[in-house]
């Protein structure tokens, strides 16, 4: 009777083992993804802030274009 308990708590061992091998490697898959997700963000805020930069630039060209045209509202 023991030899039989001893092969089936071994056999449910075997099966939690390779369970647990399986979620490890879908966490694996998803941390992947999340640092590429993350990378694509920081990429997108990167964009943003150079875009943000260039209309500050624009936005000085035309005050300065105004002011010397005499086009600016006192």
């Amino acid at each position: 009777m023991t030899e039989a308990d001893n092969g089936l708590v071994y056999e449910i061992l075997k099966n939690l083992q390779a369970g647990q091998t399986d979620v490890k490697n879908d966490l694996r898959d998803i941390k992947g993804r999340l640092a590429s997700i993350e990378s694509y963000i920081a990429t997108m805020h990167g964009d943003s802030t150079r875009q943000t930069v260039r209309l500050d630039i624009l936005e000085q060209r035309l005050e300065r274009l105004e002011t010397r045209l005499n086009l600016k509202d006192a």
